[in-house]
């Protein structure tokens, strides 16, 4: 894709963990079947203790572990750090966090945790292209709510280049 194409973030909560997994399995063929490219895909439970854990990534249809690797710095600009569970944050993608998560405030992505994805809720967080919002949207089709914003590519690239370092 070309550096003008914005880039979205999307968060889609679940009452249901099961529909959750569903439509994340479906985002997992779209990106295998190389119908879609996503920067970030990552199913998360919010535990009754309000701890963001990640479930499942999509790394391993994304040729390589990068994906799987930005997933964690993701997570960690996104949600409050006293929100993740520490086993979200590992290796490389620690590494990032503390220099970028600056950054992520100032571009304003915070989330409205009880809003978008309540405790005891699954969801699905997503950085793509927005060309493919349509092929998107449609395999998110069991989410109870879709939160969407748009992210700078500079901070995508910047996340990136943390996460291979």
């Amino acid at each position: 894709m070309t550096t003008d194409v914005p880039v979205d973030l999307y968060i889609a909560a679940y009452d249901d963990p099961d529909a959750a997994k569903e439509d994340f399995d479906a985002l997992k063929e779209l990106v295998k079947e190389g119908l879609i490219f996503l920067d970030v895909a990552v199913l998360v439970r919010r535990g009754d203790d309000g701890k963001i854990e990640v479930q499942e990534n999509a790394h391993e249809v994304a040729k390589g572990a990068m994906v799987g690797a930005l997933a964690g710095v993701v997570i960690g600009l996104i949600f409050p750090p006293g929100l993740i569970a520490a086993t979200v944050v590992t290796g490389a993608a620690g590494a990032g966090i503390g220099e970028l998560m600056s950054k992520h405030r100032e571009h304003k992505i915070e989330k409205d945790l009880e809003d978008v994805l309540p405790v005891g809720s699954s969801g699905i967080l997503a950085i793509f292209d927005e060309v493919w919002v349509a092929q998107v949207e449609k395999a998110l089709k069991k989410a109870d709510k879709i939160d969407k914003d748009q992210v700078d590519r500079a901070d995508v690239d910047a996340i990136k280049k943390s996460a291979e370092a």
